[in-house]
């Protein structure tokens, strides 16, 4: 491909690293001709930024986590999320009300209201007693 071309397409952002490649070394080693002359700093500056950026910037080396540590970071979420979990079902309990009516006897939860009634009238006759029982009681020795 010739260098102009190379040059109108590096202008419109469409050239490929190759091409680019091949633009710095045209312009820093090769014989430029006169009406190319203006692009030859531009691309020297560019190859010498190239240069020292692959050497100027080493390379981080990576630390890895002890597996005993990732091990403890995983079992850590999953006991937050268990927790978390637990915690928004025993709120559930707590803030979920029902609408039905209920009674407990003898341990048992009752909603039938038929039979709540009939068990409590039985609890009010085994309660109730007669004004001469309560003046008995108030008046005797």
């Amino acid at each position: 491909m010739n260098i102009e071309e190379l040059l109108n397409k590096y202008f419109e952002g469409e050239t490929t690293c190759e091409e680019e490649r091949e633009l710095r070394r045209f312009f820093t080693r090769g014989i430029v001709p006169e009406h190319l002359q203006i692009y030859r700093p531009m691309f020297g500056f560019l190859n010498e930024e190239n240069r020292q950026s692959k050497t100027a910037v080493p390379e981080v080396p990576r630390t890895s986590v002890p597996l005993r540590r990732r091990l403890l970071y995983i079992f850590s979420g999953m006991a937050a999320g268990i927790l978390l979990i637990l915690g928004i079902a025993g709120l559930n309990r707590h803030i979920n009300t029902s609408t039905a009516n209920y009674v407990i006897i003898d341990g048992k939860c009752y909603t039938d209201a038929k039979l709540v009634r009939e068990q409590a009238m039985i609890a009010f006759r085994d309660v109730s007693i007669s004004e001469e029982e309560v003046f008995a009681t108030l008046f005797s020795e």
